[in-house]
């Protein structure tokens, strides 16, 4: 399925964004946004033949911008497509409150933000467990693709004021693989 790259590419933009924002967009970028510091954190990439390539994107809400950083390996092998990648950004200065009134409104975002990038290479059959980084909370994601030949496994920890999404998948790929890679996200205090 040689389109499966592309469709593979376009749900880790989707979920890397948590909206339909694409890379190198021409924006007016806020101070705040120059600003941001990323938590140091460290994680181990499989080894591959390929490299894991940094972006960043600015994505602008009315009520606020943010800056995305995300560390993406991604390539096909005979079995197919894959990918491994973390992402970073703020946590959405309109969602303190919510989750302050309702904590439970935490799990969903989380939630919608993994539904809604799997589905773009026909996710199903999501499971979601809760899910903590030592004092942290998140939630963790597993669905079927690619015809229930593939996975995608993410995370999603919110740390203080800032969001990682560590996520990895693709057609045939090795689970215990894909688990040592979210496993070995560690952040550097």
């Amino acid at each position: 399925m040689k389109h499966g790259i592309g469709a593979l590419r376009t749900a880790t933009i989707l979920v890397v964004l948590l909206t339909s924002c694409s890379k190198g967009q021409d924006r007016k970028i806020d101070k705040e946004i120059n600003a941001v510091t990323i938590p140091e954190f460290e994680i181990e990439f499989p080894k591959t033949n390929f490299k894991v390539e940094k972006t960043e994107a600015h994505h602008s809400e009315p009520t606020e911008s943010l800056l995305i950083t995300n560390w993406i390996l991604q390539g096909e092998t005979e079995d197919g497509p894959f990918m491994y990648y973390v992402t970073h950004h703020k946590f959405p200065m309109t969602m303190h409150a919510e989750i302050i009134k309702n904590p439970k409104s935490l799990t969903d975002f989380f939630e919608s933000a993994m539904t809604s990038s799997a589905t773009q290479l026909g996710g199903e059959n999501f499971r979601f467990t809760n899910y903590t980084y030592g004092k942290y909370r998140g939630l963790e994601g597993i669905c079927d693709v690619f015809n229930k030949n593939g996975i995608i496994k993410s995370r999603m920890i919110k740390v203080d004021n800032d969001v990682f999404v560590i996520c990895a998948g693709g057609r045939k790929v090795n689970i215990d693989t894909v688990d040592a890679f979210l496993n070995s996200f560690a952040l550097k205090k």
